[in-house]
């Protein structure tokens, strides 16, 4: 969201130089280049995503600039802080003019427009909405009257269904010393508090979320580990902001060909934050049945990922796929959370896509037609095969034991047992 007009300038350049790539993008040239038209079209939805975006944006902070927009609705008062700085905005009030009004410093007002008040406390809240003259009662409106919201009831959450042991076991709960027997008690006041620390409106958030898995599925374990992503996710030390034209072909590319290293896990995570992603490592919980996930944490990127499976070629194949959630199907009040089992399987879209474009990316398409190793299946082919290609061989060992279904050859190549140990924060058999 764009809160002020420096930012506002800075999106209309971003969203020129956007144009301008669009418009000289060359799909026969980059499909050339890359190998496979797949991928060449994943690089221009990606830019053509972005521009979307970017555009509507502007046309929001545009309209509301003008005056154009009169009425805001939202499902639930837990929408109130992004409308705070709507608010704002319509009634022609810049960021250091709402802190004069409210006796605060102009860069705390920037700092809680900035990730949408999450840190600020109720009573701010209040205090904020005073200055605008927000009214609240069933509805909130800039008097004399113009801005509503309407507020329908949510469904509540059974706060005792959730792994409470498993996440007192885990050190969920931070700030609580007492024993599990006290964590058990105090169920309605604990797990509402971690829960709402990272979603505002978990109710809702349920709704714009899908589940890919093959197995039944315990939801609240579920929310419960998206929670603690999330929160993790809060804490990573990112190197600026996402834009998705970033992530060309030759960044992946380059993501891909750090498989080759030793470390190649952690250089992807750093990579991955550089460009403003989160990778957030965090073993999955009991009957989630779970590999990785693709969210949204504001308008940051969250990857996360439990390492299920300890094998390279799943890790290198799992973080693929669920950037290409990121890159294609993730949307800021739609879609905002994609959690994968990929032993599922299935036939939706979204899903065939981040299976066709992760492999595409870790093994081109035109390499793999005419690859000796694909049907030779000796480790010797493999390893050769996957130098020519620059790759570590678990992608390639990978690749064929899929495709044979086939998961007892070459059980020497996968990288069993060389993608947790380079996380040992997360607590791997702890």
């Amino acid at each position: 969201m764009i809160t002020n007009e420096r930012e506002y300038r800075i999106t209309r350049r971003q969203l020129a130089k956007l144009r301008q790539a669009i418009r000289e993008f060359d799909p026969a040239a980059v499909e050339e280049r890359v190998g496979s038209a797949a991928l060449a079209s994943a690089e221009v939805q990606a830019l053509k995503s972005e521009e979307e975006a970017l555009s509507g944006q502007l046309r929001e902070y545009e309209a509301l600039r003008s005056g154009a927009i009169r009425k805001l609705e939202a499902s639930s008062l837990a929408e109130l802080p992004r409308m705070l700085i709507q608010a704002r905005i319509a009634q022609r009030l810049s960021q250091r003019e709402l802190a004069e009004l409210t006796g605060l410093k102009e860069q705390q007002i920037q700092r809680y427009e900035a990730d949408e008040y999450r840190s600020a406390s109720l009573r701010r809240l209040r205090e904020i909405a005073e200055a605008l003259k927000l009214q609240i009662t069933e509805v909130a409106e800039i008097a004399p009257g113009t801005l509503a919201i309407q507020t329908p009831k949510s469904v509540e959450l059974e706060w005792d269904k959730f792994p409470v042991r498993e996440m007192y076991r885990r050190g969920w709960f931070e700030g609580f010393s007492g024993s599990l027997d006290a964590a058990l008690q105090s169920v309605d006041t604990l797990v509402p508090d971690f829960v709402t620390k990272s979603i505002r409106r978990p109710t809702v958030a349920l709704h714009r979320r899908r589940v890919r898995s093959g197995s039944s599925v315990d939801h609240y374990a579920l929310l419960a580990w998206e929670c603690r992503v999330l929160a993790l996710a809060a804490r990573a030390e990112l190197g600026g902001s996402y834009r998705a034209q970033s992530l060309n072909s030759d960044w992946i590319a380059e993501l891909r060909n750090m498989s080759s290293e030793p470390d190649g896990p952690l250089r992807a995570r750093a990579m991955l934050h550089e460009a403003g992603i989160a990778l957030i490592v965090e073993p999955h919980l009991p009957s989630t049945h779970l590999d990785g996930a693709a969210m949204l944490y504001g308008n940051v990127p969250v990857i996360g990922m439990t390492l299920r499976y300890d094998r390279l070629d799943n890790f290198w194949f799992v973080l693929l796929h669920e950037l290409f959630h990121v890159m294609k199907h993730l949307r800021k009040g739609k879609l905002q959370s994609i959690f994968d089992d990929l032993d599922a399987g299935g036939e939706e879209r979204i899903e065939l896509e981040a299976d066709t474009l992760a492999g595409e990316s870790l093994i081109p398409g035109f390499a793999w037609n005419r690859a000796l190793a694909r049907y030779v299946r000796s480790v010797e082919s493999v390893v050769t095969f996957a130098s020519d290609l620059g790759i570590n061989p678990a992608l390639v060992a990978g690749r064929i034991r899929h495709e044979a279904k086939n998961y007892l050859i070459l059980n020497e190549l996968v990288g069993q047992g060389d993608v947790r140990k380079h996380f040992p924060e997360a607590g791997f058999g702890a």
